[in-house]
Formats: C-alpha cells, sequence, structure tokens
C-alpha cells in the first residue's frame, strides 16, 4: 500500500473510531510502527489529526468542542506529570477551585489517593465531584449551572454568578491553546466564562496546560497573556514556542525540571 492510500486508510477509521494507536495501525496495515509514526506525523502536519501519546485523534477546529472521551486518552503521561508538578502547590486547608479538565481531573486523582489535611473543593465537574465525594477530609462544593454533556460540567450564568460571589486561595483550570499576543483560549464560550471567573476569584491562579498547547489558539478568549494568571505549569518545552517572550507575562513551571 502506498503512503497516501496508508494515510487516507488512517483517516477513514479516524473518522469512524475517533482515535487510533500506533500498534494496532502497525498491525492493520503490515507495517512497521516507525511508519505508522511517520504517517501520523505527516498527517498531524496537514492538519488531518492530532498526534497523541502512542496514537493519534481527529484535529479538532477552533471552534469545535472536544469530547471529555476524546480527551482522557490524549497526552495522558504528560497531564500526570502536570498535576504531580500542581499538586505540590496545594497546602492543608486550602480552598481550592478546580474545572472540568482532563489534567485537572489528574490532580485530583493525586488527592484521593494522598489527601492534604483541611481541603475545600468547589467545582463544576461531575467527574471531580464523583471522584472526591468519599474523601472524608474534603468538604466538597459542586458549583451549579446547566450540565454541557461535552465535558461533564456546568456552566452558563448560574455558574458564573455563584463563582463571582466566591473567593478562593487557589483555582486550577485546563484549556486548548496557549498563544502569545493573545492568551490563553478554549473553544467554547460558556466555558471560557466559567475559566476567567475561577481565575479572578483565587488568590492564585494556576493554568495547567501540556506542551502541544503552545502556539495554540481558539475561538474563545480564557484571559490574555500577560497579568491575569499568576502560574503556568506544563510538562517540558514546545521547541517551536517563544518561550522568553512567555516568561516575561507569568510564572512558567516546567513539571521535568520543577521551577
Amino acid at each position: 500500500m502506498l503512503a497516501e492510500e496508508r494515510k487516507k486508510y488512517i483517516c477513514d477509521i479516524l473518522n469512524r473510531k475517533k482515535a487510533v494507536r500506533v500498534a494496532e495501525l502497525s498491525k492493520q496495515l503490515g507495517i512497521t510502527e516507525a511508519t505508522v509514526r511517520k504517517d501520523l506525523d505527516e498527517l498531524q502536519g496537514e492538519k488531518k489529526l492530532r498526534r497523541t501519546h502512542g496514537g493519534a485523534i481527529p484535529f479538532y477546529s477552533a471552534a469545535v468542542n472536544y469530547m471529555m472521551s476524546d480527551l482522557l486518552i490524549v497526552h495522558i503521561e504528560e497531564k500526570q506529570s502536570i498535576a504531580k508538578e500542581a499538586y505540590k502547590f496545594i497546602d492543608d486547608n486550602d480552598t481550592v477551585m478546580c474545572d472540568g479538565s482532563t489534567t485537572v481531573l489528574e490532580l485530583a486523582k493525586l488527592l484521593v489517593k494522598d489527601e492534604k489535611k483541611g481541603l475545600t473543593i468547589l467545582t463544576n465537574s461531575v467527574n471531580l465531584v464523583n471522584l472526591l465525594k468519599d474523601c472524608k477530609d474534603i468538604t466538597l462544593i459542586q458549583i451549579g449551572g446547566e450540565f454541557r454533556s461535552h465535558n461533564n460540567s456546568t456552566m452558563g450564568k448560574i455558574s458564573e454568578r455563584t463563582i463571582r460571589d466566591l473567593r478562593v486561595d487557589k483555582s486550577f483550570i485546563g484549556l486548548n491553546g496557549v498563544a502569545l499576543g493573545y492568551g490563553y483560549s478554549v473553544t467554547n464560550f460558556d466555558d471560557a466564562a466559567v475559566k476567567r471567573e475561577m481565575l479572578k476569584a483565587a488568590k492564585q491562579s494556576f493554568v495547567l496546560a501540556d506542551n502541544s498547547k503552545f502556539g495554540d489558539s481558539y475561538l474563545a478568549k480564557v484571559a490574555d497573556d500577560e497579568g491575569e494568571v499568576d502560574f503556568l505549569i506544563t510538562d517540558k518545552k514546545n521547541e517551536t514556542f517563544d518561550y522568553v517572550a512567555m516568561e516575561d507575562k507569568v510564572q512558567i513551571v516546567y513539571a521535568d525540571s520543577g521551577i
């Protein structure tokens, strides 16, 4: 099978399954995993898919909502390393606000495994509520609003008004893009509005974003790239992004080496 035929085959599978794995494609196509990775990298360059750890998912445009089921398998090791770094910033007796992003979900998993003392967690995420509801030393507050199935979270005007009347020690949010000159962004206006209020409600605000998010911009801005976020935690540097300029605007923490 020629390279273009292989790539068409891969795209057809993605349209049906919403995710592919390198090992599976290698068996199906009868080619080496190295060749599969090369094909996936080329397709990503053509904006026909987005590479993940061990595979790929469909490419999303600036205004398409990501589905939680897709995002749970994307860059999972990077998200886990970011979560471990973010965990270090949470102290006993903190009041913490968390959004419904998959990276923040990884942070919540660490709180379940090794509970810090006297925490109060406020969240609009149904996934986080289900995960933390049995933790004895965590006071859990669910933020109400209109339920959105694409990310199992509440949002809308009720959520925004509720968060606007709250003050917390720290907030942790995830997003889709970090771009110089534009800022932090997501694909959905309502999601952006909730995240924006979460940043404003905190004494210290944290954005969690793996290196693939840097240089990307999406439809709905959450915050400017200067002055609205205190800490930006990522796994490692993306070689295509100008971190020197970004480091003048926010304190960046790299999970592979710390601050």
